[in-house]
């Protein structure tokens, strides 16, 4: 019997072990597959760049840098939003909801650890593999390309501008509105792999597609009755009730997540 009903360090711990032993191969293959596409573009990325050199001319990376980091950029919104509608999974048949709800730990525990598995360390692993990812493609185009002086990898701090007069894709600020919009867009997929018990990542995308189009066509039929309205538009929206708005409506959308996984149990006991 489950004596503390919402939080234990020791039960947590041990549905951790259980969780990762049980599924550490197809954590593993997810993992490799994420690194193997991202190395792959990372080097196509670099490779449709570099063929274009000519010893007769100077080369400048910059294209490549910038290429570069438009790619991390997308492939991090790819893998992030994909990863992290798998979250709840586990609930998506009735067998595996059964087992589930047999497994000895609070609502609240199996949801902290999907949470903690999919927000917080698969973007750290995408980090990391996009590292590991930029090194190879050096390695891969120095090789290709050996007539090239030097190939380096980008830096990823030149994502956001340094004031230096160097290469960068954002403001300060706007990496931080980044940040905020990467999460709340995140928090999105992890309430549809919840809400949505197949096909969770495509009618969550479906679901965000349709609502940027009707927000994208109210605000065109807007414009020609409200002339000073800032809702208007979009990016004006976003600069200047982002930093507020994105953090609110990303913590509103764990709660229902979590909230979501309870009432789940609590009918599928019934």
């Amino acid at each position: 019997m489950i004596k503390d009903t919402f939080f234990s360090f020791s039960r947590f711990g041990k549905l951790l072990y259980k969780e990762i032993s049980e599924n550490w191969k197809l954590y593993a293959l997810r993992t490799l597959m994420m690194y193997g596409v991202l190395a792959i573009v990372l080097i196509w990325a670099g490779y449709s760049e570099y063929k274009s050199y000519n010893p007769l001319f100077s080369f400048d990376d910059l294209n490549v840098r910038v290429t570069t980091l438009v790619t991390w950029m997308w492939a991090w919104w790819g893998f992030i939003s994909l990863g992290t509608s798998f979250a709840f999974e586990s609930m998506k048949s009735k067998t595996r909801r059964i087992t589930n709800l047999m497994v000895p730990a609070t609502t609240f525990e199996k949801y902290f650890f999907r949470w903690l598995i999919y927000v917080l360390i698969l973007p750290l692993l995408y980090l990391l593999f996009d590292g590991v990812g930029r090194l190879y493609r050096v390695f891969v185009c120095s090789m290709i390309y050996s007539e090239i002086p030097s190939i380096e990898t980008t830096q990823f701090k030149y994502f956001v501008d340094q004031g230096d007069g160097g290469y960068s894709l954002c403001t300060t600020v706007q990496g931080i509105l980044l940040i905020l919009l990467n999460l709340y867009i995140q928090s999105l997929f992890l309430l549809g792999s919840i809400f949505w018990s197949k096909n969770a990542f495509i009618k969550t995308l479906i679901s965000l597609v349709v609502i940027g189009f009707v927000y994208y066509w109210s605000g065109v039929v807007a414009v020609h009755v409200f002339k000073d309205c800032d809702i208007i538009n979009l990016n004006s929206f976003i600069f200047k009730w982002g930093h507020i708005l994105f953090p609110i409506l990303t913590i509103i959308n764990w709660v229902l997540t979590y909230f979501r996984l309870k009432e789940s149990e609590v009918i599928h006991r019934m």
